[in-house]
């Protein structure tokens, strides 16, 4: 049985700084939400640490491969990468700790 958070959240966007080792959650009402979450959490990046995202890695799932995510990781200089499949990615750990949301 699924049940929404007391936000009315669906679903859970882990951003892992494979740097820093920092984790970032955001909770999603729909999985089309996790452009704009992406998106802020680069501007943070710049503005707090003046640092800039020089990669995303994500597992193929189409909301992070949209057209209009991809111009953006164009106009950022962001390099788009697909996990390596045997070596278990740090967020899918990170997603087994929580369970089925």
């Amino acid at each position: 049985m699924e049940v929404d958070s007391l936000g009315g959240c669906k679903y859970l966007l882990l951003i892992v700084d494979e740097g820093s080792g920092c984790i970032k959650g955001c909770s999603l009402r729909a999985k089309s939400e996790s452009e704009e979450c992406i998106k802020k959490y680069n501007l943070v990046v710049q503005a707090q640490f003046n640092y800039k995202v020089k990669f995303v890695r994500y597992d193929g799932a189409r909301e992070f491969a949209a057209n209009s995510l991809k111009a953006f990781y164009n106009d950022q200089e962001i390099e788009q990468k697909l996990p390596f499949y045997k070596r278990n990615g740090s967020a899918a750990r990170w997603n087994g700790q929580f369970g089925p949301l």
